[in-house]
């Protein structure tokens, strides 16, 4: 009787649906007071920040720019940039911030574009801060010839002379070093051995451009990627308290994958599938994904140019955010 009782109770979807709301109720009582939107001290400022940065350095790496690009969002950037300065933010996080403005106000000139009516209130700003502008982020110019010669080198080498690319060659891609690269990815963890990710490869021109028309992220050099490999993961694997492990398990899978295409010798983008639910629902509809799979990240695939540029990006030194316990 016992176990007929507990067979009812966790096959209803009633009390399945309370549980699911009644957890994410938690969970966002919990993330509220934590999350960076809605609040105005530095610490919560500095990381949208650092993603309008990012944008610019992104913009500077795109193979077929357009001159004199971004220039509203480096005026909203160094508008949000004096909001940081006015509640006591970091002094040397501004200065990373205009070395990388100074960098992308340098690269448009050099494509010929007037930058007079970003640089005057640009340089005005850096006085009045005291800001000084280094070569902190921005773009640099890789070669293909050295990432192939670390491929096959130790995993020091390997990991580090992967780069998000946003400029890509011609060189044809072919469907057994994605099949390599999917082998490869196999041995990839997850929670109780679930494996739970589910993969969408696109190659024909009509899915993958869709897929990259849906995902938004790409514009400006999107059809020069030659597949688009979506992750995803089955949330029929998971109970209601453990609705977020599809992204730890589709991040982990993710992350695996582009080291296996990185080992094949291809140029990768990760591509973020963080949007409203309802942009979500949109992509999912249009590429008619099933209803339990859950969209994780969308992976670019193409070949290397000879030589090309990626952003700097730098990163935060681990001792910042790491702590050993004695």
């Amino acid at each position: 009787m016992k176990n007929k009782l507990k067979q009812i109770i966790g096959s209803s979807r009633l009390l399945f649906a309370c549980r699911v709301f009644a957890e994410k109720n938690r969970e966002a009582l919990f993330l509220l007071p934590r999350l960076s939107s809605g609040r105005s001290d530095w610490h919560k400022l500095e990381p949208p920040l650092r993603v309008e940065v990012h944008a610019l350095e992104k913009g500077m790496s795109i193979g077929a720019v357009r001159s004199g690009f971004g220039k509203a969002k480096a005026m909203e950037l160094m508008a949000h940039l004096q909001r940081y300065c006015d509640v006591g933010g970091r002094r040397e996080f501004v200065n990373e911030c205009c070395s990388v403005i100074g960098q992308y106000i340098k690269f448009n000139k050099t494509l010929g574009a007037n930058m007079e009516d970003i640089d005057k209130p640009f340089k005005a700003f850096c006085e009045k801060k005291e800001a000084s502008i280094g070569n902190y982020g921005g773009i640099k110019e890789v070669r293909e010839e050295d990432i192939r010669e670390t491929l096959h080198q130790d995993f020091a080498s390997f990991s580090q002379s992967r780069f998000a690319v946003r400029d890509f060659g011609t060189a044809p891609v072919s469907r057994e070093q994605i099949e390599n690269a999917l082998k490869l990815a196999e041995k990839t963890p997850s929670a109780c051995n679930r494996q739970s990710w589910k993969i969408h490869v696109y190659e024909s021109d009509d899915k993958r451009l869709k897929m990259f028309q849906q995902q938004g992220g790409s514009r400006g050099f999107y059809e020069d990627m030659q597949y688009a490999i979506l992750v995803c993961g089955d949330m029929n694997y998971y109970r209601f308290y453990e609705l977020s492990q599809v992204y730890v398990d589709g991040g982990l899978y993710a992350m695996n994958l582009m080291y296996a295409l990185h080992y094949q010798g291809l140029a990768t983008i990760p591509l973020t599938m963080s949007m409203t639910m309802k942009k979500v629902k949109k992509a999912m509809k249009a590429m008619e994904l099933p209803r339990s799979e859950m969209p994780i990240l969308l992976i670019g695939v193409g070949s290397y140019k000879e030589s090309f540029r990626v952003a700097k990006s730098e990163r935060i030194p681990y001792k910042e955010y790491t702590t050993f316990d004695k």
